[in-house]
């Protein structure tokens, strides 16, 4: 039976960039955040680009369209947890049918990165405790603590990481999809101006960017409810870094 991997995220965690390396990969059918179709629309607030109207708009049809999907070919799926929380927390089969990991960034890195895009963004988009909530169910639903990645050291040491996901997931490292031409794959068109620096890319990198000075917050108090509500779920996960 042809594989499936989902990739758990939250907004603004370098998960596109990782993404890409499946991209590269050629082993692997990608979908670019399926599950948003069903939390978004081109009418929404948040900002979007080419809308892509052939995709379905419900949870259970896009779930059918990667199930689809997977019948012909190896199947790589990233998403944020928040899009489709109230029914994947509830659907076990479909969290069994596939491998699933995670991706954590330390979240007053990606509260501004985030807040940079979407200034109205609300409190749930996120997005660090409905990954832990999903992080709870793959828990308790295969009895192993599931595979967790820290964006930052994905940044810092990518052959390293990729290479370990390879070995824990069972397939080979491919040295060519490490790098890449600067274009943006028709996977991410609908979302594109929130992936303009993994467009202009060739591999990933590690930012020279000084760390987020915390006390900053203070100054912006929607900010800093955020990091405060969102910060003790991803310490939780990021016990478990690989």
């Amino acid at each position: 039976m042809n594989r499936m991997i989902g990739l758990w995220a939250h907004p603004r965690s370098r998960s596109t960039v990782l993404e890409r390396v499946f991209i590269e990969r050629r082993d692997f059918e990608v979908f670019h955040e399926p599950f948003a179709h069903m939390a978004f629309s081109e009418n929404s607030a948040i900002p979007s680009d080419e809308w892509d109207h052939r995709l379905p708009t419900t949870y259970q049809g896009i779930k059918e369209h990667l199930l689809s999907a997977r019948e012909r070919t190896h199947v790589f799926h990233k998403d944020m947890c928040y899009h489709c929380l109230d029914d994947l927390k509830v659907d076990s089969g479909f969290l069994a049918q596939q491998d699933n990991i995670f991706l954590i960034r330390e979240p007053a890195s990606s509260i501004i990165s985030h807040h940079r895009i979407h200034p109205d963004m609300p409190l749930e988009a996120i997005g660090h405790k409905a990954l832990y909530e999903i992080f709870c169910v793959v828990t308790k639903l295969t009895g192993k603590v599931p595979y967790v990645i820290n964006a930052d050291s994905l940044a810092a040491d990518p052959e390293r990481v990729i290479r370990k996901l390879c070995d824990h997931l069972g397939i080979e490292f491919l040295p060519h999809a490490m790098t890449w031409k600067r274009e943006c794959p028709q996977q991410w068109k609908t979302w594109r101006r929130w992936h303009t620096a993994a467009e202009n890319s060739e591999r990933i990198v590690s930012p020279d960017i000084q760390p987020v000075d915390l006390q900053a917050f203070d100054h912006y108090p929607k900010l800093k409810a955020m990091y405060e509500y969102h910060r003790t779920f991803y310490a939780r996960m990021n016990e478990f870094c690989q």
